[in-house]
């Protein structure tokens, strides 16, 4: 234990002759990097230390997505209720939810606000015929969706989907059927 505490000790010490650590940010990777250490202490010689640092999950997650899944058809799960009304104006109708949000429907979009007047979902219906999804224009049918995603991250009694961790973007079906319902953005963490 203590040999291994000083060499250690030897890698870390800033009197070791070397610059060890990169002021550079770090990034994932999908290679492994293999690095050796040495240090030595006038009583035990010259030790060697191999450190490999390989991607992680959420890393290699991360670099396959190219999309947040936070913003739909112009309206993002970052805006306030006030956001909502300046780029969108008085919704058609607003309604309160079983679950407990205050709904505000215009022709081709709802917006889930939660109490606090937050954005929890956006959901675009079938009848809208496509999506804005962070920019990329995709029409609402499975063919065009796999293309413009890959193939669905989960999938549901209700639907299937994708998401970063943050944000998912899901598309709803009929469990009868298996017809696409409607298209939405939600908040994972949100209750």
């Amino acid at each position: 234990m203590i040999t291994l505490m000083m060499l250690l000790a030897g890698i870390l010490s800033p009197d070791a002759g070397y610059d060890q650590v990169s002021a550079a940010p770090v990034q994932p990777t999908e290679v492994v990097q293999t690095a050796q250490y040495a240090s030595s202490t006038p009583d035990q010689g010259i030790r060697i230390a191999t450190a490999v640092a390989e991607p992680s999950v959420s890393d290699a997650v991360y670099e396959d997505h190219h999309h947040t899944y936070s913003t739909l058809n112009g309206v993002s799960l970052e805006d306030s209720k006030a956001d909502l009304l300046h780029k969108l104006g008085k919704p058609a109708e607003i309604t309160q939810t079983q679950a407990g949000y205050t709904e505000y429907r215009y022709d081709d979009l709802t917006v889930g606000l939660m109490d606090d007047g937050l954005i929890y979902y956006i959901s675009v219906p079938v009848k809208a015929g496509a999506v804005e999804l962070d920019g990329q224009h995709i029409a609402l049918n499975k063919q065009e969706i796999t293309r413009a995603l890959g193939t669905p991250q989960f999938t549901a009694d209700d639907g299937e989907g994708y998401n970063n961790d943050f944000y998912a973007f899901k598309v709803f079906t009929d469990p009868d059927t298996g017809h696409i319902v409607s298209a939405d953005i939600f908040d994972v963490w949100s209750q």
